[in-house]
């Protein structure tokens, strides 16, 4: 049975056997994306990974339909999961069932494999107010889990960005004393995370994202914006107009069917039209930087957003100072987040 933890030791067996395997697979479970890493924990090298779209959207969707009357929800994400854990660790020396699996992300939601409540705010960098659930290993699901809640604010929610800003805290140390900022993370739904003397003290969410996904592939904008083959560099001026757009005298819905008679009026192409429509909503979120009282802004991105994101920063023109985290260290921030929430709760420093 799954036990609910905050801040509960291993038993000391389990303690041992995990300090002799010096392994974690880590599990960045998203709404879209899903993510699996074989890590040494010392040196947080990753020595396997494998990266899919099965994200909880996705298989909570195709559980819906097809196999709700055959296995609870649980079941089957355990069984998806258990199918990539030992393709991972196939060619692997050791035991894959003496390996602990962690997960962060939407695994912890009400589409997840349990869900869990939220921390609250304020949540500590070091990740020790982190609420986790251990799965206990059974026939059919023989690994040692541990799953990372997510956050709620007073009238907001996020799961899987708070794994990463604690290990970010760990990969760049001045997050931790920084007196004040907000982190950006972009997204199909993007964070922006403040943070105060080593604690996340609010955050908002943005549906920048997900608007772009629907608006350009199931409206009537559909057929106005074609995917370039091109990259920013050549279109960045209708990125830029769709930036300066949002500072103007109207609104994002009267904005939106402009993107249309951008085509219809043959003002520009289609491909150009699709980064105007990406300048458009990428503006619009960060026009509530312009309104922010904030020492520092700092972009947290991979590296598909973070051109856009970065060129939309400097372009909106804020009085804080910006920091950019590279897209490498991103990479590494769910799986140095999972580690020392980790080592918080069960002392395995």
């Amino acid at each position: 049975m799954a036990a609910l933890l905050s801040g509960k030791k291993l038993g000391e067996q389990q303690k041992k056997k995990i300090l002799m395997n010096n392994l974690i697979i880590s599990c960045d479970w998203g709404t879209s994306q899903f993510r699996l890493s074989l890590v040494d924990t010392q040196s947080q090298v990753v020595l396997k990974k494998c990266s899919t779209t099965d994200g909880i959207l996705n298989l909570y969707t195709h559980w819906s339909a097809n196999e709700k009357d055959n296995c609870s929800l649980k079941t089957y994400y355990l069984k998806e999961l258990r199918k990539h854990v030992v393709a991972l660790t196939k060619d692997h020396s050791d035991n894959p069932k003496n390996i602990p699996i962690i997960i962060s992300g939407m695994a912890s939601s009400s589409m997840g494999i349990i869900e869990m409540p939220y921390a609250a705010l304020p949540f500590t960098l070091d990740g020790k107010n982190a609420i986790v659930e251990l799965i206990e290993p059974t026939t059919e699901f023989p690994f040692e889990t541990m799953l990372i809640s997510g956050v709620k604010g007073e009238d907001d929610l996020m799961r899987g960005e708070e794994t990463q800003m604690v290990g970010i805290a760990e990969l760049v140390n001045s997050i931790k004393t920084s007196n004040e900022a907000v982190c950006i993370f972009p997204g199909t739904h993007s964070k922006h995370i403040k943070i105060n003397n080593g604690s996340i003290t609010g955050f908002n969410t943005y549906m920048t994202g997900e608007l772009f996904q629907l608006l350009s592939t199931q409206s009537v904008l559909k057929e106005a914006v074609s995917i370039s083959n091109n990259g920013i560099e050549e279109n960045k001026e209708h990125f830029h107009k769709g930036i300066d757009d949002t500072n103007k005298n109207t609104n994002l819905l009267n904005q939106l069917f402009g993107v249309r008679t951008n085509v219809l009026m043959k003002k520009i192409t289609k491909e150009k039209n699709y980064f105007y429509l990406s300048g458009l909503l990428i503006g619009y979120e960060m026009s509530v930087l312009r309104h922010t009282a904030t020492e520092q802004i700092i972009l947290c991105s991979g590296n598909s957003m973070f051109e856009l994101y970065k060129i939309a920063i400097e372009r909106v023109g804020i009085g804080a100072s910006i920091e950019f985290i590279s897209p490498d260290l991103m990479e590494k921030s769910a799986i140095a987040g999972q580690i020392k929430i980790y080592q918080s709760h069960y002392q395995l420093k």
